[in-house]
């Protein structure tokens, strides 16, 4: 690997490891014991109409087991609620409760913050440009994991 693949790859590790570390921080600091990955799901719940167990496995790239798990542990929590899905009987729905839109709204504000003081010195030209590089990055990612 060349020092500029080394150099990314190191960026992208400490990148994802802060964001988590950041993450699991606000979420102590909002009495939440759970992992980041409780908050991405919590997000999607809540961004996804008619969401599913099935549509979260999907979306995370997880097994349908850890979904299954992550979803019964925000349930006991009492911030998210299952309904029947008339369309399909072996799934149902997820909905925040009013517990979790409260928690997820804390969440998600905290995050932003934590994103914008990311982003401080970083004009919105260098990160639309970031941004445009890293999607083409992800899509030689995806190319690649297809093949395999």
């Amino acid at each position: 690997m060349s020092h500029y693949e080394s150099e990314l790859q190191t960026f992208f590790i400490n990148t994802i490891g802060g964001l988590k570390i950041s993450m699991k921080n606000i979420m102590k600091e909002n009495g939440l014991t759970l992992s980041p990955l409780y908050f991405m799901i919590l997000k999607n719940i809540h961004e996804t109409e008619n969401c599913t167990a099935n549509y979260l496995a999907d979306i995370t790239e997880r097994d349908k087991g850890q979904v299954t798990r992550l979803i019964q542990e925000v349930v006991n929590q009492e911030l998210v609620i299952k309904s029947p899905n008339p369309n399909d009987k072996r799934s149902q729905f997820l909905r925040l409760t009013e517990k979790g839109l409260s928690f997820y709204q804390q969440l998600a504000k905290a995050d932003q913050a934590a994103l914008k003081k990311m982003r401080a010195n970083v004009s919105d030209e260098e990160l639309k440009t970031f941004l445009d590089t890293g999607a083409k990055m992800l899509s030689n990612l995806n190319a690649i994991n297809k093949k395999t």
